[in-house]
C-alpha cells in the first residue's frame, strides 16, 4: 500500500514539476524576447549592461520568489525583500528601457499569485493599472496597452490557481498517509486482539485437559488417552485459527462456541448449562462477535474464576442479541478489565453495542455483550 501511494506521489509531483518549469520556460522566453528587441534599438553600452543587469536579477528574484525556490549558489535569500526588490524592477524596466519590458512583469504577477492572500486581486490589478500606464506613455496603441495590462494580471492569477492546486495536494498526501498509518494501527490491533482470544482460550483449554489427563493417566490410561487426543486436536486447531487471523480469513461461530464451551467446561469439572433458542440466524458481525463473547468469557471462567457452575444465556429480543455468561466463582478479584474485556468492548461498539462485566448476584463474575441484531 505504502510503494503504490509513493508512485503515486512520485507521479503527481512529476507532473508538477513539468507545469512549474513549463511556465519558467515560457518567462525566460519573453525575457530573452525583450533584451532582443531592447538590443535592436542600439542603446548606450552602459545602459545596456544595467537593464541586462536588472533583467537577470528581475529572472533570479522571480526564481526564488516564485514556488519559493532556492538559489544554490545565492542560497535563500529572504522572502519579502526579494519580492519588493523584484516587484519594483519589473515595473522600473519598462518606465526606464521602453515598453518591450513590459512583459517582465510576468515575473511579479507570477510572485504575487503564488504568495495570494486577502488582497492577492489587488495586488495584481495594480501590478496590470501599473503596466498599462506604462505602455500609455509610451504611445502604444491601446489594445497593446489593454493586452500588456491583462498579461500583468492573468500569469498572477492562473499561478493563484496553481498553488491552491499545490495547497491541495500537499493537504491530501498528509491525508492518505494519515489514513494509511491509522489503517496500519488499527490492523495491528485487530491481530492482537485476535490472538489473544485465540491463543488465550486454547491455552486455558490445553491446560485444563493436561491436567485432566495427567490425573488419570495412572487410574484410567484409556481416559487418558482420549484427553491427550483432544489436547492435539485443540493444538492443530490454535494453530490453524492463528494463521487465518494474521491474514484475517477466521470468523468463529456462536453455534461452534457454544458447543465448544460446553466441552471445556466439563474437562475442567465446571457444569455449565447453555440456555439459548432452538434456532437463530444473525448476521456475520454480529454472530463473531457474540462468539467471541462466549470464547472469552468460558476462558475467563477457566482460568481464574475457580467455579462449579456457569451459565451461557443467549437472548433475541427487539431487534437486539445478548450473550451472557455467568458463574459463581471467585469473584473479579482486584485486577481490573483486561485485554481480553477490552476487545470484547472494542468489538461490541464497532457494532453500535456495549459490553457490561462485574460482581454477579452469586458473588461469581458475569460478562454480558448486547448488540444490535
Amino acid at each position: 500500500m505504502n510503494v503504490e501511494m509513493d508512485l503515486a506521489d512520485d507521479q503527481v509531483r512529476a507532473m508538477w514539476n513539468r507545469r512549474l518549469w513549463s511556465r519558467f520556460v515560457l518567462m525566460y522566453l519573453a525575457l530573452t524576447t525583450s533584451a532582443v528587441i531592447y538590443l535592436a534599438g542600439s542603446p548606450p553600452p552602459w545602459q545596456a549592461v544595467l537593464v541586462l543587469l536588472g533583467a537577470f536579477l528581475t529572472a533570479v528574484l522571480g526564481m526564488r520568489t516564485t514556488f519559493n525556490l532556492t538559489i544554490p549558489w545565492l542560497g535563500r535569500l529572504p522572502f519579502w525583500p526579494s519580492y519588493a526588490v523584484l516587484v519594483v524592477l519589473c515595473l522600473t524596466l519598462p518606465a526606464v528601457a521602453g515598453s518591450e519590458w513590459a512583459f517582465n512583469s510576468a515575473w511579479a504577477s507570477a510572485a504575487t499569485g503564488w504568495i495570494g492572500g486577502r488582497w492577492v486581486a489587488g495586488r495584481l490589478l495594480a501590478i496590470g493599472a501599473v503596466v498599462g500606464v506604462v505602455a500609455w506613455q509610451d504611445d502604444l496603441e491601446p489594445a497593446m496597452i489593454a493586452w500588456l495590462a491583462l498579461i500583468g494580471m492573468l500569469v498572477g492569477f492562473f499561478t493563484s490557481q496553481a498553488r491552491r492546486q499545490y495547497d491541495m495536494f500537499e493537504v491530501l498526501q498528509a491525508s492518505r498517509r494519515e489514513r494509511a498509518r491509522l489503517a496500519v494501527a488499527d490492523e495491528r490491533d485487530r491481530i492482537a486482539r485476535d490472538l489473544h482470544d485465540l491463543v488465550g482460550h486454547s491455552l486455558s483449554v490445553i491446560a485444563v485437559k493436561t491436567e485432566l489427563a495427567r490425573r488419570l493417566v495412572l487410574m484410567d490410561p484409556e481416559k487418558a488417552e482420549k484427553e491427550l487426543a483432544d489436547i492435539d486436536t485443540v493444538v492443530r486447531r490454535a494453530l490453524a485459527e492463528v494463521r487465518q487471523a494474521v491474514t484475517n480469513y477466521r470468523q468463529p461461530t456462536l453455534a461452534g462456541e457454544l458447543a465448544s464451551a460446553r466441552r471445556a467446561a466439563a474437562s475442567a469439572g465446571i457444569d455449565c448449562r447453555v440456555e439459548s433458542p432452538d434456532s437463530w440466524s444473525l448476521p456475520a458481525p454480529v454472530d463473531g462477535a457474540l462468539a467471541w463473547t462466549v470464547r472469552e468469557g468460558v476462558t475467563n471462567v477457566l482460568r481464574h474464576s475457580r467455579a462449579s457452575n456457569c451459565t451461557i444465556k443467549l437472548s433475541l429480543m427487539d431487534c437486539m442479541a445478548e450473550v451472557a455468561i455467568v458463574d459463581d466463582g471467585v469473584g473479579p478479584g482486584t485486577s481490573g478489565r483486561g485485554n481480553g474485556l477490552r476487545g470484547l468492548s472494542e468489538r461490541a461498539e464497532a457494532l453500535g453495542g456495549s459490553m457490561t462485566s462485574g460482581q454477579s448476584e452469586t458473588s461469581g463474575f458475569y460478562v454480558k455483550v448486547r448488540v444490535p441484531a
